[in-house]
C-alpha cells in the first residue's frame, strides 16, 4: 500500500513528457528477440510493485475461491482484477446472485501486481494448486483487437492483458519520457489504449514531420513479465507499467493530502 501512495505523489511524470527514439530494446514478445538471461528478482518486482489489481476477500483476508468442474477435474480459481469496478461488479452482479449470504461477507482488496507475481511464482511450485487468473477490462481487449485488426490480423482476438505502447514505426525505437527532473527516459507501457493515443497525439503536436512515422504497438503484459524475468538488456530496464486512469485516481485517493503536481513540461523533439 505504501508504494501505491508512493507512485501518487509522482504520477506527474505523466504529462511531463518530452521524445526521443530508443533502440536496442532487443526482442520483446510482440516487439522482438531478447537474450535468455535472467534479471534480478528484485526489479521485477520493483516494477510491478506500482501497479494495483484488485481482488476479493472474506473478513480474515482470505481469497475468495471459485470452482468448477471440468470433465472429471475440479478447477480452483481465484480472480484478480486489472479494474476495481470490474472487481466490484463481479461481486455485485455474480457473487450476490448465488450466494447473497456469503457476498455479503466480502470486499474488493486492492493487492499490487508483484503480489500477484510472487503468489502466481510460488503456485507453480505445488501441483494441482488453485489457479491465480489476472482479467482484463474487456474494453480494453475490445480495443487491442481493433489495433491486430488494422495491423493486418483480422480476425483474430486478443487473448491476454493488453498494453498499448507508443512507438516510431521505421527504426523500431520508442516514445520515452523523462523521470521526474531527472535524464533518465522511461519507456511508457499503458494499460489503456486512450493513454497512449494522449501520449502519441502530444508527440504529433510537438513533431508534426515524425506523425506519419507513428504508431500504437499492443503487447501482452505476460509476455512483457516474461521479458523482465529473461532478459540482461539494459534497455529492457526502461519499461515503465503505467496504471489505468481508474487505477492513478484510486492510487491518488490513498494520500488525499499530497501537494498537486507540478505543471506538465512541453514536449521537446525527437532527437
Amino acid at each position: 500500500m505504501k508504494s501505491f501512495i508512493r507512485l501518487g505523489a509522482t504520477l506527474g511524470i505523466a504529462g511531463s513528457v518530452f521524445f526521443t527514439g530508443l533502440s536496442g530494446i532487443g526482442n520483446l514478445p510482440g516487439i522482438g528477440n531478447l537474450e535468455a538471461i535472467a534479471l534480478p528478482q528484485d526489479q521485477v518486482v520493483k516494477k510491478l510493485q506500482e501497479v494495483p489489481v484488485f481482488t476479493l476477500t472474506n473478513p480474515k483476508g482470505e481469497f475468495v475461491v471459485l470452482s468448477r468442474n471440468n470433465a472429471s477435474k475440479t478447477i480452483s480459481q481465484v480472480g484478480f482484477f486489472i479494474s476495481k469496478q470490474d472487481a466490484q461488479k463481479f461481486l455485485d452482479n455474480r457473487l450476490k446472485k448465488e450466494n447473497p449470504q456469503l457476498a455479503g461477507t466480502l470486499q474488493v482488496r486492492p493487492l499490487s501486481l508483484a503480489d500477484y507475481y510472487k503468489i502466481v511464482q510460488e503456485s507453480k511450485k505445488k501441483p494441482d494448486s488453485v489457479i491465480y487468473t489476472l482479467v482484463p477490462t474487456q474494453q480494453q481487449v475490445a480495443s487491442a483487437t481493433s489495433l491486430m485488426s488494422q495491423n493486418g490480423k483480422k480476425g483474430e482476438q486478443f487473448n491476454g492483458i493488453p498494453l498499448f505502447v507508443p512507438k516510431f514505426k521505421k527504426d523500431n525505437s520508442y516514445i520515452t519520457i523523462p523521470v521526474a527532473q531527472g535524464k533518465e527516459r522511461l519507456i511508457p507501457f499503458f494499460f489503456e489504449k486512450e493513454q497512449a493515443v494522449a501520449l502519441l497525439d502530444e508527440f504529433k503536436k510537438a513533431v508534426p514531420k515524425e506523425a506519419n512515422n507513428t504508431e500504437i504497438q499492443v503487447v501482452d503484459l505476460y509476455g512483457v513479465m516474461e521479458a523482465l524475468n529473461s532478459s540482461s538488456d539494459p534497455s529492457i530496464n526502461k519499461i515503465v507499467l503505467y496504471p489505468s486512469r481508474e487505477s492513478i485516481n484510486f492510487i491518488r485517493s490513498l494520500a488525499p493530502n499530497q501537494s498537486p503536481a507540478a505543471k506538465p513540461a512541453a514536449p521537446a523533439p525527437k532527437k
